[in-house]
């Protein structure tokens, strides 16, 4: 066992690579003879105003396209209105402004009213739980 350890401790300390006798002499000259003496460059082709500005005309033609598709859409949807104005956004009140306080105030008491509804029905929720809770325990 211990011969074949020292074996092994001499393998490992000899370069298991090794070059052919002669192999780095003339090795340039070699590698010269096989790369070809001229070497073909093609031309720089010439690039037209057409092939530069075409993905610009697409792109333009691209949002000329979805102006028109939206357009169209928004014509279609104003024929059907039932002969209503919808060309303003802007929605006018004949509501006076006396009413309009009132009917704000009368929101915020039914909002009001709802959140107390809420509360109550949360808080008595909770009395229910803890109570079958309780009951559970005993």
């Amino acid at each position: 066992m211990k011969i074949e350890d020292n074996n092994l401790k001499n393998k490992l300390k000899e370069n298991p690579f090794s070059t052919p006798e002669g192999y780095l002499e003339g090795l340039t000259d070699r590698i010269m003879k096989q790369i070809p003496e001229e070497t073909h460059i093609p031309e720089a082709q010439q690039v037209s105003l057409l092939d530069r500005l075409r993905p610009f005309l697409y792109m333009a033609a691209m949002f000329a396209g979805l102006g028109l598709f939206f357009k169209t859409i928004a014509r279609f949807d104003s024929s059907h209105t039932d002969g209503r104005d919808t060309t303003s956004l802007l929605v006018r009140s004949s509501i006076p402004a006396d009413s309009k306080m009132i009917a704000i105030e009368a929101s915020y008491d039914e909002d009001e009213e709802f959140l107390h509804y809420l509360e109550n029905q949360y808080t008595d929720a909770l009395i229910q739980e803890s109570l079958d809770g309780e009951d559970q325990i005993k």
